[in-house]
């Protein structure tokens, strides 16, 4: 009965919430809320999702990431950066913030659409791999997997266990189970960007660079020296690379806890992000430090799920948190 509830009530409580948001909506001041959204890769065609090259971790297609501009500018959205919450905030129109994580090549595939709308978007780099040419690790266990003939369900399982690990045990992890040579990416698809391409990127008017960790590490594995080194070292070769020093952070994973907050304020980072799917409330002037949370875009129609994310929730996560009351009340 459980399985059924769980894949049931989710589907009843979006089937409602189609009936109900646009009246929610016109009672609504949107106004002073930011919404964020992440994003990981860009499939420019949808056969290239079907090559099998990178785990597609809700990845869009181009033309869903277009769809997407467009859907928020017709509610009078206003895409912006980090950098723009640095000034004062009239809140005249309700804020949308775009990201992107990891690093991929491509991203820059979203170029034409941000400078087509003239919007911003800010891309988090893991720079480890931009360094090196490496592979991200889900992707390689993904591919190498997948060619094995192991199940999905499997590779979630493998993939969901190493997120416990330090970032040198994972690159230790991959070597010894798919050899050296597995770092390679197989295309354009799953390769991250080079030094180059990212000095070239960060360039654009409509682009905007954060840091995603030196090793993309999972930071609540870490301790404090350990945290502050993927901060620093991320932010440094950014300024090599880019020539600008990033004000922002996205966790990767979304993990993070008092420490991992304590340290990124130490090292000088103002804004946080986490993968919470929240609204973030914005007054006219933000605090020194500030976290916000963010939706992960899904790889559907985003008139299927934005207005849901407009009133700050998804069926699936009110669900989830009316079954841990539930849990809350049973005697112990």
């Amino acid at each position: 009965m459980k399985w059924i509830a769980d894949k049931y009530i989710p589907l009843f409580i979006e089937k409602l919430g189609f009936c109900i948001n646009p009246i929610l909506l016109r009672l609504r001041a949107e106004e002073k809320q930011l919404l964020i959204f992440y994003f990981h890769g860009l499939y420019a065609t949808n056969q290239e999702k079907e090559r099998g090259h990178v785990d597609p971790q809700n990845n869009l297609t181009l033309q869903q990431f277009k769809d997407f501009v467009e859907f928020f500018l017709e509610y009078n959205y206003r895409f912006i950066t980090p950098e723009d919450l640095l000034q004062p905030i009239d809140g005249r129109q309700p804020l949308i913030m775009a990201t992107f994580d990891d690093g991929y090549f491509n991203n820059s595939l979203a170029v034409d659409v941000l400078k087509s709308f003239e919007v911003p978007a800010t891309f988090f780099i893991t720079t480890m791999n931009v360094a090196e040419n490496q592979s991200y690790w889900w992707d390689i266990i993904f591919k190498y997997r997948m060619k094995e003939g192991v199940s999905l369900q499997q590779i979630r399982v493998e993939q969901e266990g190493l997120k416990r690990y330090k970032a040198d045990y994972i690159a230790k992890y991959i070597r010894q189970n798919f050899g050296t040579e597995a770092l390679a990416p197989w295309s354009d698809i799953d390769r991250p960007l080079s030094p180059n391409e990212l000095r070239e990127f960060s360039k654009n008017p409509w682009v905007y660079i954060g840091n995603h960790t030196e090793n993309h590490a999972i930071l609540t594995n870490c301790n404090r020296q350990e945290i502050r080194d993927e901060l620093v070292n991320c932010n440094r070769k950014l300024l090599e690379i880019t020539g600008k020093e990033p004000i922002s952070i996205a966790y990767p994973n979304g993990n993070y806890n008092d420490l991992v907050l304590e340290v990124s304020k130490e090292v000088g980072l103002r804004m946080v992000m986490t993968t919470v799917s929240k609204l973030n409330p914005v007054n006219s002037t933000l605090p020194d430090f500030v976290k916000f949370d963010r939706f992960m875009a899904e790889p559907r129609d985003i008139r299927a799920y934005g207005n849901f994310c407009r009133l700050g929730y998804m069926p699936d996560d009110v669900y989830s948190g009316w079954k841990d009351r539930l849990k809350a009340l049973k005697p112990s």
